[in-house]
């Protein structure tokens, strides 16, 4: 009894001891092996994100990509193109008067009228900009063979400027915008004379007033300079092309509000603005001890 006891208790150590062996060296399973190494030399397509790249800003807020396997970090092109911007979203309201009608009226041009601008900076970069105003004209020819008056009109513009110098001093700007501008207004060609010629003396006729109303778009390029405080010069060179208009029984306009004569593709505004500034830009973040 006793020699079969011992006899069971060693067999039992044994069985212990080789299982003991067994779990110290695991065996991977070749099938796991294949399928891990697939993975981490699958080749992606071009253009195509590998799946341990994912987004994270960096300390000035843009856009990186950073692979989690080996920790890369490089800037993706399409996720950066926004620039970098110093100022605040809502930096500052500028109001303005175009001055340039009211001058060239004083020397002599018979159409115009004066107009009035707003806009909205927004990070001294992308600014909204209405205009109204209002426009008028009485002209005769140098030959005097009819006159065409147009009454006082209001006219209306909406669009945007881009300022090229964004995160440079916001006193100068130079600037690229786009408009559309519409306006409704009435006018009347009189005292038209049609010469009949060797045969009959010359005629007069008038035209009756005509309603209607004129679409145009307006691409501009200019600058702005600060002269004193916030008060501030533009200049700017505008190519116009009228959109729609209405038709007419006795002929198109040749001056419409806002716009200027029709046989002229360019224009010019000269103004005076202030600006109202809403936010400061705020000083940079240092990193410690970069101010010893």
């Amino acid at each position: 009894m006793m020699l079969r006891r011992c006899i069971i208790l060693l067999l039992s150590l044994v069985a212990l001891t080789v299982t003991a062996q067994r779990r110290v060296t695991p065996v991977e399973n070749p099938d796991n092996k294949s399928k891990n190494s697939n993975e981490n030399t699958k080749v992606t397509k071009p253009g195509e994100r590998p799946a341990s790249v994912i987004e994270m800003q960096d300390m000035e807020g843009h856009t990186i990509l950073v692979d989690t396997i080996l920790g890369v970090e490089y800037h993706d092109t399409i996720l950066t193109t926004a620039p970098k911007l110093i100022y605040p979203k809502f930096h500052a309201v500028t109001v303005g008067v175009n001055l340039w009608d009211p001058l060239m009226r004083c020397f002599g041009q018979q159409y115009g009228g004066v107009g009035f601008w707003g806009e909205l900076s927004l990070h001294n970069w992308i600014k909204p900009v209405v205009e109204a105003g209002v426009g008028t004209a009485n002209y005769t020819p140098d030959d005097g063979n009819y006159k065409y008056k147009s009454s006082i009109a209001p006219f209306f513009k909406i669009g945007v400027n881009y300022n090229f110098l964004y995160n440079s001093n916001p006193d100068y700007s130079v600037y690229a915008g786009l408009r559309y501008g519409i306006t409704n207004f009435s006018y009347e060609v009189t005292d038209v004379i049609v010469d009949q010629g060797y045969w009959g003396d010359n005629e007069v006729i008038n035209i009756p007033s005509q309603r209607t109303t004129a679409g145009y778009f307006e691409f501009m390029v200019g600058i702005r300079v600060m002269i004193y405080k916030n008060f501030s010069l533009g200049w700017d060179l505008r190519f116009h092309k009228i959109a729609h208009q209405g038709t007419h029984l006795y002929g198109d306009p040749w001056y419409i509000p806002g716009y200027g004569t029709k046989g002229s593709s360019f224009s010019g505004s000269f103004s005076l603005s202030y600006t109202l500034p809403l936010r400061k830009p705020e000083p940079p973040v240092l990193p410690p001890g970069a101010d010893e």
